[in-house]
């Protein structure tokens, strides 16, 4: 038996021996916990080296893992996954949807390079008035923002997007979120009526300028509160 804990262990020894860019458990012990075999992507840089190599890297990694349980490694470059992944293959498709990423190299920057681009998009959506779109990426920034600030006190990724909840853990991990009760429903609620016609967006209805303003404003500010 495999459990997430013993997930866990092999992905630090593969941080510091293939160095890859993500880990990703997926299968039985990223759903229930724990199975007969552990399933994991691996994918590394396009220059990562020769794949022979990368292969034999992979096997002395895992030596003594192999005594414990059985692993089935897949190893990917990362232009090959986003060439499948984009080809819409179900394999990638799924283990996206339901596998939990164990370690992913420079966590922090890259989700804060997302949320300040997400932040970009948003203001160009302003200026031209499309403001559901505002609204959406101005909550994805916000999201990004306090994942990133999470990532970098050593949680591990979960896939929400309830902010009452990633509020909550930031508090657990003592980061200082200054948002009100009323900011973070408002922020919740776009994601929740993010697709056309469905009840509860903005729960007034379709955003308007008013509407882009505060969430533009809510997300600049704990973007750049979180920044300092």
């Amino acid at each position: 038996m495999v459990t997430l804990h013993d997930a866990r262990s092999v992905a630090r020894m593969l941080a510091t021996t293939i160095h890859p860019l993500q880990v990703i458990v997926f299968g039985s012990v990223a759903k229930a916990g724990r199975g007969n075999d552990l399933d994991l992507l691996i994918i590394v840089q396009d220059t990562a080296g020769d794949v022979g190599e990368i292969h034999s890297k992979l096997y002395h990694s895992l030596k003594n893992f192999y005594r414990q349980f059985d692993i089935e490694p897949f190893i990917i470059s990362v232009s090959t996954f986003r060439r499948y992944f984009f080809e819409d293959s179900p394999f990638l498709k799924m283990i996206v949807n339901e596998g939990r990423c164990l370690y992913m190299k420079n966590a922090r920057a890259t989700w804060i390079k997302d949320a300040n681009e997400e932040l970009d998009i948003a203001e160009c959506l302003f200026e031209n008035e499309y403001y559901r779109g505002t609204c959406y990426h101005a909550q994805q920034c916000l999201e990004k923002t306090i994942k990133a600030a999470l990532l970098g006190k050593g949680w591990e990724l979960e896939k929400s997007h309830n902010f009452g909840r990633l509020v909550a853990i930031a508090r657990d991990y003592h980061i200082d979120i200054s948002i009100t009760e009323d900011d973070l429903i408002f922020m919740d609620s776009i994601y929740r009526g993010r697709y056309p016609g469905e009840v509860g967006l903005l729960p007034l209805g379709i955003p308007q300028k008013i509407d882009g303003e505060r969430a533009l404003r809510i997300a600049k500010e704990i973007f750049e509160s979180l920044q300092k």
